[in-house]
């Protein structure tokens, strides 16, 4: 068999003016573990066009032509052909976008295989809209959850969870009595509130992330005034990585209904920094929302029902109170994470399937 070309296609791009999630930093960090097996690229559209280097791999920006109906989901650039004619595989990365539509309709006759790992972003359907999912080679799918939102993309589908860079992410030396983090971009469906809420007596919350949504951020803030709430906006990678070290817990409280009463229907395929915070050697409690439960461990970790602050005060109450119980729990969670969730075995998942 001929190596394989692979190429990663983002719709959104990598800048301070992006969209960064985890939907940006799957594609990137498959792409780096992908690289060590055989040719692998990344392509992304909008912003400033021009290669971006982010650890010792370069993402390709490209100038952005259109964007359908505006949105940024759905940008598309004059770089896009160059690209898929390198290419013997590609994988898109967005199932509801007009680049994943447009990868189906010309990949496809050029012999390409093309491939689609969902993130929950997107714009219009186009997939659905042209009654193209079929043509797509196949759908791997973040987790069980997400696989049954697109029962239509793919001729063959396969869960693979998604990767830990297990170096990057690694246990501290020394845990903080009684503290709980929250990483994570700031929008409503993320369920912030709840943490606050459901703190324990004498623990404190650290909130991570960047805000995307003005009026939530003043929600946000509202009801952390009177409580030991730190919110930390600016945040370096390595800033976030000490505190989900030093953490006793931590939680991502997501849910289906926001605080203003809107159905989010798909709120979390997976969850990357559940994994994130395993890995650092901390457990991870999570709201029993869309796909998240499937990557929690029964021990290193809990799911409690979403928008419940009491049933979250109960699982973080004995890990905030004894830093020996949170440090065992923690190397619980990072063995669990270790044995199932790295990023080459995400790449070798991938490449198995590229040629299933």
């Amino acid at each position: 068999m001929s190596e394989l070309r692979v190429l990663h296609l983002s719709p959104t791009w990598f800048g301070d003016e992006s969209v960064r999630g985890g939907g940006e930093r799957y594609p990137l960090e498959l792409a780096i573990a992908m690289r060590q097996e055989t040719p692998t690229r990344l392509v992304a559209f909008g912003g400033s066009p021009g290669t971006r280097h982010v650890s010792g791999f370069d993402i390709e920006v490209q100038r952005t032509w259109r964007r359908l109906r505006g949105r940024a989901y759905d940008a598309i650039g004059p770089g896009f052909l160059r690209a898929l004619g390198w290419a013997s595989v590609v994988h898109c990365h967005q199932a509801r976008s007009g680049l994943t539509a447009l990868t189906a309709l010309i990949g496809r006759p050029l012999g390409k295989r093309v491939f689609v790992t969902d993130h929950g972003g997107g714009g219009v359907n186009w997939v659905r809209r042209l009654r193209i999912g079929r043509w797509i080679d196949g759908q791997l799918a973040q987790s069980e959850f997400a696989a049954a939102t697109l029962p239509y993309i793919g001729r063959r589908t396969k869960v693979i969870y998604a990767g830990v860079d297990t170096v990057k992410y690694s246990p501290g030396t020394k845990k903080t009595l009684g503290q709980v983090v929250y990483v994570g971009r700031l929008l409503p469906h993320k369920g912030i509130e709840t943490a606050i809420r459901g703190l324990p007596a004498g623990a404190s919350l650290d909130i991570y992330g960047r805000p995307y949504d003005a009026d939530y951020l003043e929600f946000v803030r509202s009801e952390a005034s009177s409580r030991p709430v730190r919110i930390h906006l600016g945040a370096s990678d390595l800033e976030v990585i000490a505190a989900l070290r030093s953490a006793c817990a931590f939680v991502m409280p997501s849910v289906y209904e926001d605080y203003l009463g809107r159905r989010q229907a798909l709120p979390e395929l997976v969850g990357l920094a559940p994994l994130e915070a395993m890995a650092c050697g901390t457990a991870a409690i999570v709201s029993d929302v869309a796909g998240m439960p499937e990557i929690i461990p029964s021990v290193g970790g809990a799911t409690v029902p979403p928008s419940d602050p009491d049933a979250l005060r109960r699982e973080l109450t004995p890990l905030t109170s004894s830093v020996q119980h949170a440090q065992t729990q923690g190397q619980a969670a990072r063995d669990h994470v270790v044995s199932r969730f790295t990023w080459s075995a995400v790449a070798e998942r991938c490449l198995a399937a590229y040629t299933a």
